[in-house]
């Protein structure tokens, strides 16, 4: 009876959050194929792609582990209401393993690729660092990859996961004390990393690839007790949709009109070269947090929530996304490396050479993500018939008797 009143208790899981997570997997995807490109084409390269992060001081990064975070608080809450915390813990240890054993497949997959003679580029080896898993000092970079203190392009995010979903059981026990005491402890860690960022006074509080788990984690807390609390209907109970729209549609105008200025390189009257501190990928900056809270306010508010937008069939397709996040986050990677290694070796990175490519990322993680819900269905199964009485039995029965006797 308490474990039953416990799951009420909880928030359900909503299909609008995968809807986000699903566009934001989309967004990941097109945002690595033009960064690469960019990288290999150099100087002249054309973004033909608009994406949340070219308007905006965040990115699809920031949805994808606020989300995580959101989704894992409330399932191992639910885990440690109905099972304890030692289940909790072990839940929380072997999802980890299970990311940490896909991520070593998808390099798996992505270098046995791009050794055919097809997808051969040293401009991507290079560019990505795949290239450390290839020539002499391999076994170092693969000792490193294995102990999660060196990854390729892309592969970097998935290490992070794996160590803030670790934590996910220390905040949902420091929160039943007190949800303020867990943000709070959160916010001095990343406070931390921002100070050092700028003093450097804690080298091991430094900058760790492009994703610092010190700052990351501070995101991931927050996505973790807002699931936990169920923030987004409280705030839909405590103020009206369109004020909530246009508050923080208005910032993120104002944002997105500065860091045009911003990227533009003009002087200013009175101020000179616009340069906008608090910007910092890798330690998560303080401008990103920000943008980011209003960014999935504003998100949340335009969502669709209507059972017929839901069962609509493109928005099925990226809640289907959303659904299956860990293993469309893996294919894009590989499809991001092959349209790469294609475009590399054709000479051309063209806008309309890379709409066709991120149109096909976007289009094969829709259809991906199907693939799986149908493997995950077990289709070979098949329905189990269940007949009235033992005729049908029999006969069958007597059918293999014969068929042997033949063959005998």
């Amino acid at each position: 009876m308490r474990s039953e009143t416990a799951r009420a208790a909880l928030p359900q899981r909503d299909a609008a959050i995968d809807l986000v997570r699903g566009a934001g997997i989309l967004m990941i995807g097109i945002d690595h194929l033009e960064f690469l490109c960019e990288k290999l084409a150099g100087d002249g390269f054309i973004n033909p792609f608009v994406t949340w992060l070219r308007i905006g001081w965040s990115g699809a990064a920031e949805f994808f582990v606020f989300f995580s975070g959101y989704l894992a608080g409330i399932v191992y809450l639910k885990t440690l209401q109905t099972h304890g915390a030692g289940m909790m813990w072990a839940r929380a240890a072997q999802r980890s393993w299970h990311i940490y054993v896909v991520n070593l497949l998808t390099l798996c997959a992505v270098l046995m690729l791009l050794r055919l003679p097809l997808l051969w580029s040293p401009e991507v080896n290079e560019a990505s660092r795949l290239g450390a898993l290839m020539g002499p000092q391999a076994g170092a970079a693969i000792a490193g990859f294995l102990g999660l203190q060196f990854a390729p392009l892309y592969f970097e995010i998935l290490n992070l996961y794996i160590v803030l979903l670790l934590l996910v059981p220390f905040v949902i026990l420091l929160s039943r004390l007190s949800a303020g005491l867990a943000l709070a402890l959160s916010f001095a860690v990343w406070l931390a990393v921002q100070v050092n960022a700028a003093h450097e006074f804690a080298p091991w509080l430094g900058r760790h690839g492009n994703f610092n788990p010190f700052g990351w984690q501070f995101v991931f807390v927050l996505g973790a007790l807002a699931g936990m609390h169920d923030v987004f209907r409280r705030l839909r109970e405590r103020f009206p949709r369109e004020r909530l729209f246009v508050v923080s549609g208005s910032i993120l105008l104002a944002a997105f009109v500065v860091k045009a200025v911003d990227r533009s390189g003009w002087s200013l009257p009175l101020i000179g070269a616009f340069d906008v501190p608090g910007y910092d990928k890798p330690n998560l900056g303080a401008l990103q947090v920000a943008h980011f809270l209003v960014s999935v306010v504003f998100v949340m508010q335009i969502v669709p929530r209507t059972a017929a937008a839901l069962a609509s069939r493109p928005v099925r397709a990226v809640i289907d996304v959303g659904r299956r996040s860990l293993e469309c986050f893996c294919m894009s990677t590989i499809l991001v490396y092959v349209l790469a290694a294609l475009l590399s070796r054709a000479g051309t990175f063209e806008p309309a050479a890379l709409l066709l490519a991120g149109a096909a990322i976007v289009i094969g993680l829709c259809v991906f993500a199907r693939l799986v819900d149908w493997i995950d269905a077990r289709p070979w199964r098949g329905a189990r018939r269940t007949p009235k009485d033992g005729k049908e039995e029999k006969a069958q029965a007597g059918v293999d008797a014969a068929i042997v006797r033949r063959a005998a």
